[in-house]
């Protein structure tokens, strides 16, 4: 559930964290040649996005934890990004957020314990304006808003990029805070796989396993499934009413999940100089509904489904190279016992199932050719349609066009230039996206970037249709839009890696939800907001294996309406820091973090604060026999049962996990 630009509160606390809500876009891509070869393939993408090397210039400013993967985005190579690759994290029980929070500029807001719904922001946009792709795909839930994390099974992932900042001539329409490029697991030219299992405290636990191998002399697959399980029945201690001064223990309920996902990754090469990627992804999950501390809804569930589709030719002709791809993508949620304040008896009269399926698609075609040695210029044509139907909203369509151009020129004494632009139209909403990256290397240890952009995000389905109990829609919404600029510098050596980044946004014509007489609330373009911040990242390499890591973030965020302004904008932190030490050896495994999360405004007004937040986890693994290795982790060592995020929903305290892992 994001957090909204208002603080209507109550409405998005019950109904929104339960529709599974994926935001949309409808990015371009770019590919370089691979290296000794006719098709484009970076390793990690595949029948969803053009992913492939940055061109004729250096990446920017870019944090690649492992420090051994490429790094950036091929999309958005000036801009400031960090890569977090999940194989760092072996022998961790760790969702999407989680990995994602090791990020500067992200915070994560949850609605609960392993399993419930969690939501991104980037730079302090709210989760509808912050991309998610899956292999270049953008996803969108139901309502056509902000991608729920729960729903995303981390182990069949390779590496996450996010790339921060105005980036909607780089990465799509929606892109104000930046995005995320979840790349999954990349298929093998040899027989091999593994399998990993963990169960821990609350009834939590999990079964991951995937294979590979090829299928014929120049075809190879890769399947994957992930299956999770939790009662989550954890205590915790809260005020009610928040402002109330003493805390009482509660046990949470409903708080119960259950998900299956799978993926299939298909690679063949067609000929010397072009090849067929196809990618299936899907999942399916059932869970409780269980309302924040305040607001208890014992008889609410959601159910809900989702899959992928994409297939992608590519290839080389002399030197230009090329690409054609399609995808389609279904969702499905179905809520049940739930009202708009309240819960209720499912099938029980005036409780009636309310259920949400959306659809999109999409064709699109590539070329990246080299204007001179060094140039190389790319340009992708996209176009599809997206619908929506269920008993909130109704059925609507609406068609989907873009065309995105960018450049990657590499001018004398190391600097380049990567200029962008991006025309998209959604329904008949139109705009043009122009960008700019810049980047320049004075010496081979550093280098220093800067970039701006100009973006819009398109209303959603949701902000558009949803009319259910107290909720009212506006088909009159316009685009919400953004422009930044930010501008950094990077120390890169064998053992350190250092980085620094400032930015500053503006965001206009925000939707708000407002109370519309005489009990309801409608969206309206009235919203405005100034986000400037600082980010900070640093990776060292120790002896005896161990790798040290910090990231600190500074946000200040500021409301521009009128009536509201200077005030902070609710939910967003002005101060994160994440510290971490690991080491991974032959035999033995190990690492300690923590995060700090400052206090934060939970209203429009600044009278209401959540309080700071500091969590420790630990962990330490052996390898037992062979490639089977075992592992402990606890997490929330301080067992702090006071902590909650947006709406009061509180989280879980101490954890433990026992995990058991091996991999040919």
């Amino acid at each position: 559930m994001p957090p909204s630009w208002c603080a209507f509160g109550r409405v998005h606390a019950l109904v929104l964290p339960a529709v599974a809500a994926l935001l949309a876009s409808s990015g371009g891509a770019r590919a370089d040649r691979a290296d000794g070869g006719g098709s484009f393939d970076d390793g990690g993408s595949g029948a969803g996005s053009f992913d492939g090397g940055t061109g004729a210039s250096g990446e920017g400013e870019t944090i690649d934890i492992v420090g051994e993967r490429p790094a950036g985005s091929a999309r958005a190579p000036g801009a400031a990004s960090t890569v977090v690759d999940v194989a760092k994290f072996g022998g961790e029980v760790r969702s999407v957020a989680e990995l994602l929070s090791s990020a500067p500029g992200v915070t994560i807001h949850a609605t609960g314990g392993p399993g419930q719904a969690a939501s991104l922001s980037l730079r302090g946009a709210t989760a509808d304006e912050s991309l998610i792709l899956l292999d270049g795909i953008p996803l969108q839930g139901p309502g056509g808003g902000s991608i729920d994390l729960a729903t995303l099974p981390s182990s069949l992932l390779d590496r996450m990029v996010v790339s921060r900042g105005v980036l909607g001539a780089q990465l799509g329409a929606g892109a104000l805070g930046g995005a995320v490029e979840l790349q999954p697991r990349a298929v093998a030219g040899r027989a091999g796989g593994g399998v990993e299992a963990s169960v821990g405290s609350f009834g939590t636990a999990q079964l991951a396993a995937d294979g590979s191998g090829k299928f014929s002399e120049t075809g190879s697959a890769l399947f994957g499934i992930q299956l999770d399980r939790t009662s989550g029945d954890y205590d915790f201690a809260a005020r009610v009413p928040p402002e109330a001064p003493t805390y009482y223990g509660f046990t949470r309920q409903n708080a119960d999940a259950q998900r299956g996902s799978a993926l299939l990754r298909v690679e063949q090469r067609l000929s010397d100089s072009a090849g067929l990627d196809v990618l299936l992804q899907g999942s399916a999950g059932d869970r409780g509904l269980p309302g924040p501390s305040t607001a208890i809804t014992l008889r609410s569930r959601a159910l809900d489904q989702g899959g992928l589709a994409g297939a992608r030719v590519s290839g080389q002709s002399g030197d230009v190279a090329w690409a054609v791809r399609t995808w389609a993508r279904v969702d499905r949620v179905e809520l049940r016992g739930v009202q708009i304040f309240s819960d209720c008896q499912d099938g029980a009269a005036g409780c009636p199932r309310m259920n949400e399926r959306s659809a999109a698609a999409r064709a699109a075609g590539e070329l990246e050719l080299p204007l001179g040695d060094r140039q190389r210029f790319h340009a992708v044509l996209e176009g599809g349609g997206e619908s929506i139907a269920g008993s909130p909203t109704g059925s609507h369509q609406r068609s989907v066009a873009s065309l995105a151009l960018s450049d990657d020129l590499l001018l004398p004494h190391a600097l380049a230039l990567h200029p962008a632009l991006r025309l998209d139209q959604a329904g008949g909403d139109a705009a043009v996206s122009p960008g700019l990256e810049v980047t320049f290397h004075p010496s081979a240890p550093l280098e220093l970037r800067a970039g701006a952009g100009l973006a819009f995000r398109p209303a959603s389905f949701s902000e558009l249709y949803l009319d259910q109990g107290g909720v009212l829609p506006n088909e009159a919404l316009s685009p919400e839009r953004a422009w930044s600029a930010d501008a950094g510098a990077a120390w890169r050596s064998p053992a350190l890696t250092l980085a620094a980044n400032v930015f500053w946004s503006s965001y206009s014509n925000l939707i708000v939800y407002e109370f519309f007489p005489p009990a309801r609330v409608k969206p309206f373009n009235i919203g405005g907001a100034r986000i400037a911040g600082l980010e900070l990242q640093a990776v060292a390499k120790l002896p005896h294996g161990f790798v040290a890591e910090a990231a600190y973030s500074f946000l200040q965020a500021l409301n521009t309406r009128e009536g509201l302004e200077d005030h902070h904008l609710s939910y967003r932190p002005p101060h994160r820091l994440f510290l971490r030490l690991a080491r991974r050896g032959d035999r033995l495994e190990g690492y300690a973090e923590g995060s700090y999360q400052s206090r934060m405004p939970r209203n429009q007004f600044d009278s209401a604060y959540l309080p700071s937040q500091t969590l420790i986890n630990a962990g330490a693994g052996v390898r037992a026999i062979g490639p089977l290795w075992l592992d402990v982790e606890v997490k929330n060592l301080l067992d702090d049962q006071t902590l909650e995020d947006l709406f009061q929903y509180p989280l879980p305290g101490l954890s433990l996990a026992f995990i058991a892992r091996a991999r040919l």
